[in-house]
């Protein structure tokens, strides 16, 4: 390391670009959920998002294999459009997170329940 330059303290705008767009689904998501969860407690009571999260769950394990193939559906749906539908898209799950927070907690339960029995399905027994 030079001796003249200074240590580099934080992240720059182009790195945190190339992040973005290197790992552009786990971002979406991560507002995606973080905006439900704060706007499902500001504008929702929370026992509404949890009430709804059990709902999802219940209904992922009754019917993990519709979960799943609605979950693939859906994302094979989004993969397949243009760049502009696809900001379009984007926009309008992330008003849908904060206007309507129980509906994700819905679908996160429902996403939960089918990986728990998924999970126990895939365990060995010792």
């Amino acid at each position: 390391m030079d001796e003249n330059k200074e240590p580099k303290e934080g992240l720059s705008i182009k790195e945190l670009e190339n992040f973005a767009k290197q790992h552009r689904v786990e971002v979406f998501l991560c507002l995606f959920f973080f905006l439900a969860g704060l706007f499902g407690l500001v504008l929702w009571s929370s026992a509404w998002c949890v009430i709804f999260g059990t709902i999802g769950a219940i209904l992922g394990v009754l019917l993990p294999t519709q979960v799943q193939s609605f979950a693939r559906g859906t994302w094979q749906f989004v993969f397949r459009q243009d760049r502009t539908t696809l900001i379009i898209m984007a926009a309008v799950a992330l008003v849908l997170a904060i206007f309507i927070p129980p509906l994700v907690f819905l679908l996160i339960g429902a996403h939960a329940g089918r990986s728990m029995v998924t999970a126990a399905d895939n365990a060995t027994l010792p």
